[in-house]
């Protein structure tokens, strides 16, 4: 099992300006690399293989100027790309709808004519190391006067083996970074009593979670993110406008406000995933059964809602990211279909009415938040010989973002109390 560590290089002006010329000598590869795979395309020659592409160009020049582990990276890298290319162009002739497949392309920007040099990928350990707060890479030989040693921030959440590295330069940020790629243990399941949970996922209501035999459920609200996203979304907009003022596209405070943004997404959702988790791991859950909103987008005019729905909700990182804190919790998380689910009451079985999107109403037991309904579902569609799921569910917890926690919502653990009291 693989994962990736990313710390943050502090080299001086030298250290820099040595990254740069590397990474131009990358890019020089790269390119040269391509122009002989372009030209076989266009001759109808087989585009040569890594190991071909290996043994042609060890004696170019632009091979010879690279350490041999950062060369073989580049190429390999390359003909991952033209193999990826040549499947897509597979898929497209078997009919599956899908944009025309482009050629991989060559690293340079168009509108200066230079070549970028934010990219410098590494082999193995032979070409660099990282021990004690330092990160030292292999030098070309002409540039040759020891190992390059570099400062470097950062905590590394993975322990393992060492695998291949990626130095990526961040133009927004002005930044290096190293991106340290680790090869670890998967971990051992422990003979657990089996226990399931179930959620539903959605834009504003962020996961419903239902645990089998708990009493209370946990719905988190996804309002204040989605509100924070619409913040910056209106700053990158000042900025747009200022620039078109100017007869600009962009800028590198464009750049910044778009990386904010993201990151911003990014940081409540580790943080729900990882809430959601522990949870989990406390009620001693072994599989948990998200649904999985299949074709959710297809066909579909939000209007208004248009930017919550297809550039806000990305169901699929929510699970990826679930996935990475379950399963370094020892909880199996299982992608399920849940078609259906939100439309018929889990007590018993009838069609709902849904007034407003949170609240189903059925004739016979009355309203009933949506997602919790839907999760408890899922919960009985997925979980073997479990059938009291609203008895087990009889209230929910509301948890909110607050920019830096998810934390319960006052008023909804009042009514907690209230209604276990009752119960």
């Amino acid at each position: 099992m693989k994962r990736t560590n990313i710390i943050r290089l502090v080299p001086d002006k030298r250290q820099n300006e040595l990254l740069m010329v590397i990474g131009d000598r990358v890019s020089r590869l790269w390119n040269a690399a391509n122009f002989l795979c372009r030209q076989n395309l266009v001759k109808g020659k087989a585009v040569p293989s890594y190991a071909k592409l290996c043994s042609i160009l060890k004696t170019d020049e632009n091979y010879r100027f690279l350490p041999s582990d950062i060369a073989q990276e580049v190429l390999k890298k390359l003909s991952k790309a033209w193999t990826s290319y040549f499947r897509l162009v597979k898929l497209q002739k078997s009919g599956k709808p899908m944009d025309r497949p482009g050629l991989p392309r060559y690293r340079k920007d168009r509108k200066t004519g230079k070549r970028p040099f934010d990219f410098i990928p590494i082999k193995s350990l032979r070409t660099y190391s990282l021990s004690g707060g330092i990160f030292s890479i292999t030098l070309p030989s002409d540039l040759r006067n020891g190992r390059l040693c570099i400062g470097c921030k950062g905590i590394l959440r993975y322990r393992g083996i060492l695998k291949t590295c990626e130095l990526k330069y961040d133009r927004a940020r002005t930044r290096w970074y190293a991106h340290i790629t680790v090869e670890i243990s998967k971990p051992r399941r422990k003979q657990k009593p089996v226990k399931y949970a179930s959620g539903d996922i959605g834009a504003k209501r962020a996961i419903a979670v239902v645990i089998e035999g708990s009493k209370i459920a946990h719905v988190f609200s996804a309002r204040e993110l989605w509100k924070d996203y619409k913040y910056w979304t209106r700053r990158i907009a000042r900025e747009q406008s200022r620039l078109s003022a100017q007869g600009l596209k962009t800028s590198r405070q464009l750049k910044r406000l778009y990386r904010m943004r993201k990151l911003r997404v990014e940081h409540g959702l580790e943080a729900l995933a990882r809430k959601v988790a522990l949870i989990l791991k406390r009620e001693k859950v072994t599989h948990f059964a998200v649904g999985y909103p299949k074709g959710c987008r297809e066909e579909m005019q939000f209007g208004k809602n248009n930017a919550l729905v297809h550039n806000f909700w990305s169901f699929d990182r929510v699970l990826n990211i679930l996935e990475k804190h379950c399963t370094r919790r020892d909880i199996e998380l299982k992608r399920v279909d849940e078609q259906a689910t939100s439309d018929v009451c889990n007590m018993c079985g009838k069609e709902v009415k849904r007034p407003v999107r949170s609240v189903v109403v059925c004739p016979e037991h009355g309203r009933y938040h949506a997602d919790v309904n839907a999760a408890i579902n899922i919960l009985l569609k997925n979980t073997p010989g479990y059938g009291d799921g609203v008895k087990a569910t009889p209230a929910w917890v509301t948890h909110e973002w607050n920019k830096h926690l998810w934390l319960p919502r006052a008023r909804s653990l009042r009514y907690v109390s209230q209604v276990l009291q009752a119960v």
